[in-house]
């Protein structure tokens, strides 16, 4: 290893040191570092693990992962839904603040991890999280694909809220 490398770096770890350091001391409402954490939060909460119970619909969950499976990458992983730990689930919905999380892994990509947030402070709900991401052609492409899905989905379910608040309702009455 050369000492320009090492240098290089050196000076990435310490920025992002400083970054999770001002990530830990802020205000958990500002910044997009923080936004992902927020949403967490809210998971544990009066979240619901959606299913393919009839009760959210015909076969919900297994119509998200295909679609994202078909659309993104076929090798997706995802947790089945747990509800005693609704923030493993893959599709989780909080009915008082009528949000969805939907989330996952792709192997492909060094395990990356992914999740998209209906609603979220900046308007962009697609948050990533990666150890040693190589950036080439085919990763790149995936990732296009990934946002490109995520535009979609939040389209979707924008367009298809009467269905979450369908949702809320029936968990509501139950």
């Amino acid at each position: 290893m050369t000492k320009g490398i090492v240098n290089q770096d050196e000076m990435t770890r310490r920025m992002l040191d400083k970054i999770r350091i001002y990530e830990h001391k802020s205000d958990p409402k500002r910044g997009m570092i923080n936004e992902a954490k927020e949403e967490n939060k809210e998971v544990e909460g009066d979240a619901i693990a959606i299913t393919d119970d009839p009760k959210f619909g015909q076969n919900v969950l297994t119509n998200q992962i295909q679609m994202f499976r078909t659309s993104v990458e076929s090798g997706a992983e995802f947790n089945k839904p747990n509800p005693n730990n609704v923030t493993e689930s893959p599709l989780v919905y909080i009915p008082s603040k009528g949000n969805l999380i939907f989330s996952g892994v792709i192997p492909c990509l060094n395990n990356l991890k992914w999740q998209f947030v209906l609603k979220t402070n900046t308007g962009s709900g697609c948050f990533l999280w990666a150890d040693g991401l190589i950036l080439n052609k085919d990763n790149i492409q995936i990732l296009n694909k990934l946002s490109g899905f995520y535009s979609n989905w939040r389209e979707m379910w924008i367009t298809e809220s009467a269905d979450l608040e369908m949702m809320a309702n029936k968990m509501m009455n139950d």
